[in-house]
């Protein structure tokens, strides 16, 4: 992991914690339940807007936000 943190741009060395990573979920099926129990449900989708006139949505076509906005085709 340390050659990983040292040099983030290194592909070997991020391929090598990957796979450090998936012997050690293979190795330990708790650690899987319990990493997995805290992700979203498969296809779970949370959208969320802050702060004044912000706009979010799963999928979107036209938004328009702001005053004496004027929309031509």
């Amino acid at each position: 992991m340390r050659e990983a943190v040292e040099e983030p741009e290194d592909s070997d060395a991020a391929a090598a914690l990957r796979q450090q990573i998936k012997r050690t979920l293979k190795d330990d099926p708790q650690l899987l339940a319990e990493l997995a129990a805290q992700l979203p449900p498969i296809g779970a989708v949370t959208i969320t807007a802050s702060g004044e006139r912000s706009i979010a949505a799963q999928a979107i076509g036209t938004a328009v936000t702001g005053d004496n906005t004027t929309i031509r085709p």
